[in-house]
């Protein structure tokens, strides 16, 4: 049933001790895979060090044990490797861990005909937010005297950051890190979803109180799919569940809100920054006055895979001009902005450090106020691909063009299809 909370843990011994929060994730994973429910699971797993995180495409259950704990340094997507996956393998059903930024991503995908949602087990994390591996490191070794390379653990918990070495535990509030400038990314400061309820089930540990504090998962069911297969788990003797503290319940419901209070906060004071109407424009132009032209920036963005792309048409933008007219970002703008995620991909990769993702998020939130749809979230679809060029429409929806003024209209005015 949707909105049930539980505690939950692997019921394996070896799995509980090893894995974060009583391995519950772990266990569900490898039961997914083991009873045949998924043929992958796409998910982070650890590379050189913590500071390295890499996304994998898993079909072997004994690896899932290699892919436990949480990584908070990295910005990494995971739903590139879902669609490269599925084009690759038509059919192939994959269970994805997936923070805010994540599912909404995915969320987006199924509505361009991207994904099938049917086809997909989202088990959402709890996010308080990334920190890109340099500032981590940089934070490290000035902020707490302690060499990067010798950390054993790096935790962002219940708006705090825990660094642990050996003996040594350093703990500092989030606000008081970015403070110093070396906090998380800025889509993380200003980021709506720190928990995913698109997915079938959102796991963490806020919540978590009493003996269990330490050694279990707080789990909300959100889909009927997602409690069927959280209780098959259960009959198969991969997890533990029981229902979840009240006291916890209640918790979790105030790190919630104070996450979403400061990211609000954030968002004002980042908006406010960059002015509105022709002082927005006159930023913007300075901003990207030093645009490479790289297209980082297109091949960052999870939703920006038009096949024939129109900042490549001569007529539109002239080729070999650096940095590229305005025309280059307006048609940018034209074709993410309504659905733009903030899952600051395109500000990572940009060479120059043009703050791309605060303008799309800045114009994608005014939009929403205009029109009502919130990118990420499961219902209504796109509004300005929905005026896009007719044949754009019909490739990535089927649809005709009286589906198109339908929708466009949320299905309130009758359309003839004459």
């Amino acid at each position: 049933m949707n909105g049930t909370m539980f505690y939950g843990w692997s019921f394996d011994e070896q799995i509980r001790d090893s894995a974060a929060s009583g391995g519950l994730v772990t266990g569900l994973l490898i039961y997914l895979l083991e009873s045949g429910t998924v043929d992958a699971v796409c998910c982070m797993q650890k590379g050189e060090d913590i500071y390295d995180p890499r996304p994998v495409l898993i079909t072997n259950p004994d690896e899932i044990v290699f892919c436990s704990g949480s990584l908070y340094c990295g910005s990494l997507l995971t739903a590139d490797w879902l669609v490269q996956a599925v084009c690759a393998n038509p059919g192939m059903k994959i269970a994805a861990v997936l923070k805010g930024c994540d599912a909404k991503a995915v969320i987006e995908l199924t509505k361009r005909s991207r994904l099938d949602r049917d086809d997909l087990f989202l088990i959402g994390l709890n996010c308080s937010g990334t920190i890109s591996p340099m500032k981590a490191r940089t934070f490290i070794r000035n902020m707490c005297d302690i060499h990067p390379d010798l950390v054993d653990s790096f935790i962002i918990r219940n708006g705090r950051v825990v660094i642990r070495s050996g003996d040594i535990s350093r703990e500092y509030s989030l606000e008081s890190i970015e403070e110093e400038g070396f906090g998380r990314r800025d889509s993380c400061k200003r980021c709506d979803t720190p928990i995913p309820r698109q997915c079938d089930i959102v796991c963490g540990s806020w919540g978590l109180v009493g003996e269990h504090a330490e050694n279990a998962t707080f789990v909300e069911v959100c889909s009927k799919k997602g409690s069927v297969f959280l209780d098959e788990a259960r009959k198969n003797g991969y997890i533990t569940i029981i229902p979840a503290d009240p006291k916890g319940i209640e918790a979790r419901s105030r790190v919630e809100a104070a996450m979403q209070t400061l990211s609000e906060k954030k968002r004002k004071i980042m908006f406010s920054k960059i002015g509105s109407g022709l002082s927005r424009l006159t930023w913007i132009m300075k901003e990207t006055s030093r645009c490479i032209k790289c297209y980082q920036c297109s091949q960052a963005c999870p939703l920006c895979f038009c096949q024939d792309c129109q900042t490549k048409k001569p007529w539109l933008v002239k080729p070999g001009e650096i940095p590229p007219p305005l025309m280059f970002h307006l048609i940018r703008f034209s074709h993410i902005a309504d659905s733009c995620i903030n899952c600051g991909q395109c500000q990572d990769r940009c060479a120059m450090d043009i703050p791309v993702s605060l303008m799309m998020h800045a114009l994608q939130t005014e939009l929403e106020l205009m029109f009502g749809y919130h990118p990420g979230k499961p219902g209504g679809m796109p509004v300005l691909a929905k005026v896009n060029q007719h044949e754009e429409w019909e490739h990535y929806y089927g649809n005709r063009y009286p589906d198109m003024i339908r929708l466009f209209s949320q299905n309130i005015l009758p359309v003839d299809d004459e």
